[in-house]
């Protein structure tokens, strides 16, 4: 599916593209991701998603043991994609100008994006994980504790049902509008 240049819903035919950005891609949006191909699957959407991270390459020292975590609690839960870090590079500023929609963990993440993108920016939708699901501009907490080095362990338990709920009430809202609206 694809925006209509006329109607502003998506066009039946055409791939829907869906970015998530997050600090780190090593658990909010690469969790996000994997429930939001799960439910558009379920609801035979096709959306192509991609998903990043702000943060420069070796902004996590124990990244592969951070992302294994990540992969490890997504298989049981049922969810076998592949887990890989993409940073906000060159490429992954042209799939995010491409991109239908970019769902930002947070405010300092919309304004990273928005920095990045410029003026080139005004044409694609960005909107908060929670302000989509209309649900207000608010962040969704970071999992990762810099003060320890390692995933806040309450909140990354908990940000997997979270993330859940907010894919599912997303594909639900593109299913039945055939668009994704920000609340306000």
């Amino acid at each position: 599916m694809r925006v209509g240049q006329d109607t502003g819903r998506y066009i039946e035919n055409e791939r829907m593209k869906i970015s998530i950005v997050c600090h780190g891609n090593v658990a909010r949006s690469q969790i996000l991701h994997h429930y939001l191909a799960e439910y558009a699957g379920r609801s035979s959407l096709d959306i192509d998603l991609f998903s990043c991270g702000t943060a420069p390459i070796d902004a996590y020292p124990d990244v592969d043991l951070l992302l294994d975590e990540v992969k490890d609690e997504l298989k049981r839960r049922g969810l076998n994609g592949p887990v890989k870090r993409n940073v906000l590079d060159e490429e992954a500023l042209q799939i995010l100008l491409g991109s239908d929609l970019i769902l930002v963990a947070d405010m300092d993440r919309r304004q990273e994006v928005l920095s990045r993108l410029g003026d080139q920016a005004k044409s694609t939708e960005i909107a908060l994980f929670y302000e989509l699901i209309k649900e207000g501009q608010r962040d969704f907490t970071d999992t990762y504790d810099a003060n320890k080095g390692a995933q806040d362990q309450e909140r990354f338990s908990s940000c997997f049902d979270e993330l859940e709920r907010i894919a599912k009430m997303t594909i639900e809202e593109i299913r039945k509008t055939g668009r994704a609206e920000r609340g306000q």
